[in-house]
């Protein structure tokens, strides 16, 4: 049996890829834990300064696996995308770490996203799409709730509330326009190629400083703008102060030459 997540390196830069083509890269129980093996692994891992998701041409992810949905419905939760010691969803846990990794996530959104595909997309650093990217939520067709979480940070709760409601999927240039997608590749094949280039770029550069970044992000999340302006202080000093990077950056600058960043 194939494997359902194939991990890669180039340099620095760790691609995960979702690879069940025939369920459009859905998530059963086996899929969700392997992506959160490999997801973690990367999160943590040194030598990996920037990770790449995604998933096959026709699909990033399409949501939860139509078999291990309908075993559910008669009673049995084998193939759930969920840990079975906790109950959480195994996307959640993935969406969890994609927002704690010190390193930029780019997600290549290939074909659709939908309910905890869009999710996955949402929690990443950047989305790189296609002409025929496709993301939404889907669950009200099903009578289900969520799907609310990543996406309102990313398009707003009225944008999000919307999608929900309609169950429509947002095409490539509406995408770009909402923020769901930051590029958009010439073609559909050259999705995977555009993100992985957009992540060595990222890889050579003070992932340090971005590491920083992402945690001022989150902790800025929800704070009355005068303690969010105190963090942002507080998170400047931290990067003269913990950053080599920082300072070969300034050195760069004053000497007028390209900076060497190290990724400390």
């Amino acid at each position: 049996m194939a494997e359902p997540v194939l991990v890669s390196d180039d340099g620095a830069v760790r691609t995960i890829m979702l690879f069940r083509p025939e369920q459009r890269n859905s998530l059963d129980y086996a899929t969700g834990h392997e992506l959160l093996r490999h997801v973690t692994e990367a999160a943590r891992a040194r030598s990996v300064r920037a990770i790449v998701l995604g998933g096959t041409e026709r699909a990033f992810c399409s949501g939860d696996d139509l078999d291990a949905l309908e075993r559910h419905l008669n009673g049995d939760d084998s193939l759930l995308p969920a840990c079975r010691e906790t109950g959480d969803a195994f996307y959640l846990r993935v969406c969890e770490e994609i927002l704690a990794a010190g390193k930029p996530v780019i997600a290549a959104v290939s074909g659709v996203a939908v309910g905890p595909g869009t999710e996955l997309a949402c929690a990443a650093d950047l989305r790189v799409g296609g002409p025929g990217t496709r993301l939404g939520c889907g669950l009200i067709r099903v009578g289900h709730s969520g799907i609310f979480a990543m996406l309102s940070r990313v398009v707003g709760a009225d944008r999000a509330t919307e999608l929900y409601l309609t169950g429509r999927l947002v095409e490539a240039p509406e995408a770009l326009r909402l923020g769901l997608l930051h590029r958009v590749a010439p073609d559909d094949e050259a999705v995977a190629a555009t993100a992985a280039a957009l992540a060595q770029e990222l890889a050579e550069g003070p992932t340090r400083a971005i590491a920083l970044f992402k945690e001022l992000r989150e902790r800025c999340e929800g704070v009355p703008a005068r303690q969010a302006l105190r963090l942002q202080n507080q998170f400047h000093r931290r990067c003269w102060a913990e950053v080599h990077d920082s300072v070969e950056g300034t050195r760069a600058v004053l000497q007028r030459r390209r900076p060497r960043f190290s990724g400390r």
